[in-house]
């Protein structure tokens, strides 16, 4: 998603766009105020944050990649402490929105694949990428006697396509059907492990690292980004193959 466009911010600008970026990431809302009161001009651009330098985002977005996660995920009891505090912040990030916009629930959701290249998702207009499953062409499943609608389940799955999943999964198609024999190489369990693996090993222990050291670390904001957009593209994805899941 590059684009070279006017009104941009200019490099200056949106260098100064990234402590917004971490503001809103962290969901501190005290910081967002004086950043808009100090820098209204910049300020004003935040939904045409470059990331990379070329691939515009809109800051408001890593709210709801917020509530996505910490809402909608079940949290081991010794990491609630946290999960309550991160879940306060972002309810009052979603009620400063609601009242600068001055209409309820009026952010709109990226299309996560849309940022395919910046988390673990196939290019869905790619050809070949729509085609093939784990690195296999589609055909060869079918080949050894897997349903078609359960093999293109995982291909609209991995290239998040949300759209065309449900409408699989309405017609019956199944999520627990490993490809190979391996007890780990099932649409639902690629998920899961991915939503594991990005809380567990990168945002948990970047929400922790920041209750102790708030603004005084290093950050790298295209990793931020990545693993934000991630976690909360494969928890949603998660939701939906739990909600016809449970219904087999």
């Amino acid at each position: 998603m590059e684009t070279i466009l006017t009104n941009f911010p200019n490099e200056e600008e949106n260098k100064k766009l990234e402590d917004l970026f971490l503001a809103i990431y962290f969901n501190d809302l005290k910081k967002i105020i004086a950043f808009k009161n100090e820098n209204p001009e910049i300020y004003s651009k935040k939904e045409k944050f470059l990331i990379d330098g070329n691939t515009n985002f809109d800051l408001k977005n890593l709210t709801l990649f917020n509530q996505k996660i910490w809402f909608d995920t079940e949290w081991r009891d010794e990491i609630m402490p946290l999960i309550e505090k991160i879940r306060q912040r972002t309810k009052q990030m979603l009620d400063f929105w609601e009242i600068e916009i001055g209409q309820k629930n009026s952010i709109k959701l990226i299309e996560y694949n849309d940022y395919w290249d910046y988390f673990y998702c196939d290019d869905p207009n790619d050809p070949d990428d729509n085609n093939e499953v784990i690195g296999d062409p589609i055909s060869y499943f079918i080949e050894q006697g897997f349903k078609e609608i359960d093999v293109k389940l995982y291909n609209r799955v991995e290239c998040f396509d949300f759209v065309e999943a449900k409408k699989l999964l309405e017609q019956g198609a199944k999520s627990d059907i490993d490809f190979y024999n391996d007890n780990d190489s099932s649409t639902i369990g690629r998920v899961h492990s991915e939503v594991s693996y990005l809380a567990t090993c990168h945002v948990i222990p970047e929400f922790q690292v920041f209750e102790n050291k708030g603004y005084k670390q290093k950050f790298e904001i295209t990793t931020m980004f990545r693993n934000l957009l991630g976690l909360a593209a494969h928890q949603d994805m998660l939701n939906l193959l739990h909600k016809y899941y449970n219904e087999e």
